[in-house]
């Protein structure tokens, strides 16, 4: 990761922030999943609902999101991903941070909720694709969902778009997965 400067007041809502996370601590949320088996590692049990209320009480603001995702953390880097301001993001800082993701759960709510927004969304999407990263792949293909279902009627990625995908490509079981739920949604809704 990058080094960069940041100011006093970035650095106060960053620990507020995180402040303001642990206290959204839920016990219950961690044994429940870890009662389905998913990895409980540096969560804090918050849930999506209540992190994503928590970010609306602040600006986007891209080195704020940079410092919340640099920790690594499952909570933080939700909140990250709701504080980006998606039109300063570049291909290259997409690629970097989707290289330090959590989890594949945090890949693709970046796919949804950054990617999916993001310029150049088909170029960017063909590119992840292509890459042999499982959360490069992952992102890409949520935002090709979210995409589908935000545009019904003008869809950047169309059937035969969806069709041409190679899903030979996607060796780890989570990217093929996510793959089918969107070829499935092509097939139950074409």
């Amino acid at each position: 990761m990058e080094v960069y400067p940041i100011s006093k007041e970035t650095e106060q809502t960053f620990k507020e922030i995180s402040r303001r996370i642990f206290r959204l601590q839920n016990g219950r949320s961690l044994d429940s999943m870890e009662n389905v088996g998913a990895d409980t590692r540096g969560q804090i049990g918050a849930s999506y609902l209540s992190l994503k209320n928590l970010a609306t009480r602040y600006p986007k603001e891209q080195k704020l999101a940079q410092l919340l995702w640099g920790t690594g953390r499952r909570e933080e880097q939700i909140v990250a991903c709701f504080l980006f301001p998606v039109e300063d993001l570049i291909t290259e800082k997409i690629t970097q941070l989707l290289e330090h993701c959590h989890s594949f759960e945090i890949a693709e709510y970046f796919g949804t909720l950054v990617l999916a927004k993001g310029k150049d969304l088909k170029s960017r999407v063909d590119g992840y694709l292509q890459s042999d990263s499982p959360f490069l792949q992952s992102a890409a293909l949520t935002a090709i969902g979210r995409n589908r279902i935000d545009n019904k009627l003008n869809p950047v990625f169309t059937d035969s778009y969806i069709q041409e995908i190679d899903p030979n490509k996607f060796i780890d079981p989570h990217v093929q997965m996510v793959y089918n739920r969107i070829n499935t949604v092509r097939h139950r809704d074409g």
